[in-house]
């Protein structure tokens, strides 16, 4: 059975644990535990685990630095229940509990706080992020709905990537990686004087990766290829102006090429698109007292993409194709926080945000598409007992498509010990069409004319709702260097948002297209063909329910080393009105992740990233990827002074090398091998 094997291998696991371990007394507390972890995503206040609301994983910097990761989005293969797949004609994507396609849409992804996703289509274009793995202090994922905090789009998750300050680093590090294939990753770290009275750091990048290569598959087709090379900009200052004010600034900006496509084919041959994309964060904290602050942010992101070419597919007719777009978004967001009593605790904030896009190809116009939304939220913490904590919260959003929407949370928090409780929650969450998914008319012109009609919005798409219900316990035994976090969870999706075909010709059983723009003229094929010429039409398409179980063990011993052990089962039930037969099976049936960090003598250090889920479907641009486990192995040694992070390693990604990533006929991503220095002063 499919499920049987992964639970084997997490006995299997705790077993070997169980056998290296000595008794509880001669463990010494690993200094992970001196304090238990602080959260800052779950509700927008600083908590710990134990009484977060929601079901939280903190990737901190051991786990980044030992998974061997360059890549951000790679980093979610540690949280339970998430996927990461990548594809050569576009950005890697990411998915928690299935329902993954091309487009992470349905994931809140942020940078110290400020959403990051792309207002064009509403995923994260995780190459083109103005930032690095070694730019990152940790990363908290929110595993579960969490509109009550974040309001709409923060639908199956929230990932936020929390960068280093430049208080807690001094002096001057060089980062190099070289592999195989042509890849290399070099970097730079420069920090101000520890006297001086603002602390800043200035951190660079360049690098390039073979993703994908051209190769014949089964069926004799070429497959496309992918080679990115990017650069990245960013600095981070604070001033500390006052013993209450404090001043924050951060630029970023990302540049490079994607060189794509198949040699020789006629409607996508090779090509290089060029991407950039920078952003602006201002932000002003005053302190009133130790629980109590006001925050106020700016933020502001653009990205800018030219993709074009010619395609040359209906001879003689040569057609330029111009995938070019422009996106941008403001946000200004105000926080007050304070605890009012031993009993009472609570948040309030407001915020405005525009987003706007222009793509001509896919809006049918010139023109820039904008709108401007605004929401309200806040939660309150009662302790009416010791040992209960009630959390009441919601975001109250006007949206500028969507109308008003309010997501509600509950959450109770019943403390078994001090450093352990049991969690009910609920909610109801929504996602909101993106600019795509509510304007889309995606054409290919010819001068005047309009010859296809691909992607079109249908009229009146109303937002995703989930209404969610978890039950968690979170726990770390001081004693034995363990950390615990386990849950099970039911979600009800209605109005899931999905494209499906139209046609334009009147025929039983086919669903009519809309009447088409003016100017559409469709190739003669097109009229010839029996269907007639077809569009995919984005609609609300059905309702399912998803339930299902996890857990992550986090298991510490000074001098030995540290094991990372995450398990998920997911069951998605679709509704009849659920038209894609490979919906339920987005979801694989069990996900497992492993990062074993061993301890070895002279300095040294081994770790071993396991990384497997059962057979499952991508959807949309995806397909069918057969279950499959990946196996990433790093030896590193440190020197220099304690602490200085001086490393040289060696690193391999994928030991079995070439493997399907999101289509078992289209895409085999590349294995990589390297050798890193990373060399401060």
């Amino acid at each position: 059975m499919p499920v049987r094997s992964p639970f084997r291998f997490a006995s299997l696991g705790i077993s070997a644990l169980a056998v290296s371990a000595p008794m509880p007394g001669a463990l010494a507390a690993d200094a992970f535990f001196d304090d238990i972890p602080i959260v800052l995503t779950a509700s927008r206040m600083a908590q710990s685990t134990v009484d977060a609301p929601v079901a939280v994983t903190i990737i901190d910097r051991e786990m980044i630095q030992a998974s061997g990761f360059t890549e951000i989005h790679d980093l979610m293969r540690l949280v339970p229940g998430f996927l990461v797949a990548d594809w050569a004609e576009g950005s890697p994507t990411v998915a928690n509990h299935g329902l993954g396609d091309a487009y992470d849409r349905r994931i809140k992804v942020m940078i110290d706080g400020r959403t990051v996703n792309s207002p064009l289509w509403g995923n994260t274009n995780w190459q083109d992020l103005p930032l690095r793995v070694d730019d990152l202090e940790r990363v908290e994922v929110v595993r579960g709905p969490n509109g009550a905090a974040y309001g709409v789009n923060a639908f199956q998750a929230v990932i936020n990537l929390i960068t280093r300050s430049p208080s807690t680093e001094s002096g001057a590090r060089v980062i190099s990686r070289l592999g195989k294939d042509g890849f290399y990753d070099h970097g730079f770290r420069v920090n101000g004087s520890t006297e001086s009275p603002i602390d800043w750091r200035l951190s660079g990048s360049h690098r390039r990766a073979d993703n994908f290569r051209n190769y014949l598959d089964d069926g004799g087709d070429v497959n496309p290829r992918e080679t990115i090379a990017r650069s990245v900009l960013n600095f981070s200052a604070t001033a500390q102006l006052s013993t209450r004010d404090e001043l924050g600034l951060m630029l970023g900006l990302s540049d490079g090429t994607s060189d794509r496509g198949i040699p020789g084919d006629l409607e996508e041959p090779l090509r290089e698109d060029d991407a950039r994309s920078n952003f602006l964060h201002l932000s002003w904290r005053r302190s009133f007292a130790v629980d109590s602050e006001l925050t106020v942010q700016y933020y502001h992101q653009d990205e800018r993409m030219r993709a074009s070419w010619l395609n040359t597919r209906y001879p003689p007719l040569v057609i330029p194709l111009d995938m070019n777009s422009d996106v941008r978004r403001d946000d200004l967001e105000v926080q007050y926080s304070a605890t009012l009593s031993p009993v009472w605790r609570f948040m309030v904030g407001a915020g405005v945000r525009r987003e706007a896009a222009r793509a001509q190809s896919m809006f049918n116009t010139r023109g820039t598409l904008s709108g401007t939304s605004s929401q309200l939220f806040g939660s309150v913490v009662w302790s009416p007992v010791e040992r209960l904590k009630l959390d009441l919260g919601g975001t109250l959003e006007d949206h500028h498509y969507s109308g008003s929407l309010f997501s509600p949370r509950f959450a109770l928090n019943y403390a078994l010990t001090p450093e352990s409780a049991l969690r009910l929650s609920g909610g109801v969450s929504y996602r909101t069409p993106s600019l795509v998914e509510s304007n889309a008319e995606q054409v290919l012109r010819i001068g005047s004319q309009i010859k296809q009609l691909f992607l079109r919005a249908g009229e009146d798409v109303q937002p995703e709702r989930v209404r969610h219900i978890e039950i968690g316990y979170a726990a770390i035994f001081r004693e034995l260097g363990l950390g615990l976090d386990a849950r099970a969870f039911h979600k009800r999706y209605t109005d899931y948002i999905d494209d499906q075909s139209c046609y334009y010709r009147v025929q039983p059983g086919r669903r009519m297209c809309p009447p088409a723009p003016a100017g559409y003229v469709p190739f003669e094929h097109d009229l010839n063909s029996s269907r007639g010429p077809r569009s995919f039409l984005i609609q609300n398409a059905g309702s399912f329910t998803m339930t299902g179980g996890e857990f992550s063990v986090d298991w510490h011993r000074s001098g030995w080393g540290r094991v990372v052990l995450s398990q998920a089962v997911i069951d998605i039930d679709a509704d009849r009105d659920i038209l894609d037969p490979d919906f339920e099976t987005s979801a694989p049936t069990s996900i497992t992740s492993l990062l074993l960090v061993k301890e070895l003598p002279d300095r040294w250090r081994a770790s071993l990233g396991y990384y497997r889920h059962a057979v499952m479907n991508w959807l949309n641009d995806g397909d069918r990827v057969p279950e499959q486990d990946r196996f990433d192995l790093k030896l590193a040694r440190s020197f220099g002074a304690p602490g200085s992070g001086s490393e040289v390693a060696i690193v391999a990604q994928s030991l079995g090398g070439r493997y399907v990533d999101f289509h078992e006929g289209r895409y085999r991503h590349e294995p990589r091998l390297f050798a890193s220095l990373n060399l401060s002063w």
